[in-house]
C-alpha cells in the first residue's frame, strides 16, 4: 500500500505556510543553493497542494550551522532575502527567487551525527496546474484537507490527501468503503490497521478498492479525539 512519504507531508504544510509570499513569474526553479555530499530524489513531477514542486533529500558534509551560513551566502551572492526559522523539529530555510520558492528542512540531530536536509522547490504562477488524477475522479470523504499532494512518473500518477474529520475512524472508514461502492468501486481488501511496531496494537481501519485502472488505498485512525485519513490514489497511465 503506498502511503504519503513524512517528507512529502512536512512539505506540504510547509508550502501552505510560504505561499502566502510568492510571486507568478515563470522561471525554471532550478538552482541549488548548497552544495551536498548526497542527493536523493523523492519527486521531480509533483503538485504539492496545487503547486508544481520538487523534493530531494541531501547529505551534508558540515554541520547545520554550516549549512546555514551556505545557504544564506549562496542567495546574498544572487541578490535574493533569504530567512531562517527555527522550530521545534528543527531549522527551516527559505528564499523566494522570483517565482521559485527554495525551502530547505534541516531536523534537529544529534551532536556529531551527519546532517541531513530536505530541499524542496516551488514553481508559483497564477496559472492554475492540472492534476494527472482529477479529484472529480475520486470521491473524498467529509473533512477537511490538509494536504493533497500528486506524483506523476512515466507510467503511474499517484495523488495524497490527508483528511481530518469528526468521529470514530472505524465508522469513517465503513461509511467511506460504502460511499465508494454505490458509486462502482470493487473492494479489494478491507481490515484492521496496525501499528507498524510490532505490538499488535490496532490503530484504525484500512481499505482498498479498484475501478478500471484507479485503485485506491485508504488508512483512517484516531488522532485527538478526531479521525485521520490518508486517501491514496493510483493511476496506470
Amino acid at each position: 500500500m503506498t502511503m504519503i512519504h513524512p517528507v512529502l507531508r512536512a512539505v506540504a504544510l510547509t508550502c501552505a505556510a510560504l505561499l502566502v509570499h510568492a510571486g507568478n513569474a515563470h522561471a525554471a526553479c532550478d538552482k541549488q543553493p548548497v552544495k551536498a555530499e548526497r542527493v536523493q530524489a523523492i519527486g521531480l513531477d509533483m503538485l504539492v497542494n496545487g503547486v508544481p514542486t520538487s523534493v530531494r533529500t541531501l547529505d551534508f558534509a558540515g554541520t547545520a550551522d554550516d549549512v546555514s551560513s551556505a545557504f544564506r551566502e549562496f542567495w546574498t551572492q544572487e541578490d535574493v532575502p533569504a530567512k531562517g526559522v527555527r522550530g521545534p523539529d528543527g531549522l527551516v530555510l527559505s528564499a523566494l527567487d522570483d517565482a521559485c520558492l527554495y525551502v530547505l528542512t534541516i531536523p534537529d540531530a544529534q551532536e556529531g551525527a551527519p546532517t541531513k536536509g530536505t530541499l524542496s522547490i516551488m514553481q508559483i504562477s497564477e496559472q492554475k496546474a492540472s492534476h494527472a488524477i482529477a479529484g472529480s475522479a475520486i470521491p473524498l470523504p467529509e473533512g477537511t484537507t490538509i494536504s493533497d499532494v500528486e506524483s506523476r512518473d512515466p507510467g503511474q500518477a499517484g495523488r495524497t490527501w490527508l483528511i481530518q474529520m469528526s468521529g470514530n475512524a472505524r465508522d469513517n472508514a465503513r461509511r467511506y468503503a460504502s460511499q465508494l461502492a454505490q458509486r462502482g468501486w470493487s473492494t479489494v481488501a478491507q481490515a484492521p490497521a496496525f501499528q507498524l511496531d510490532g505490538s499488535g496494537r490496532v490503530l484504525g481501519s484500512a481499505l482498498a478498492m479498484q475501478r478500471g485502472n484507479d485503485r485506491l488505498d485508504a488508512i483512517f485512525t484516531a488522532r485527538n479525539g478526531q479521525t485521520e485519513a490518508v486517501i491514496n490514489a493510483t493511476r496506470n497511465r
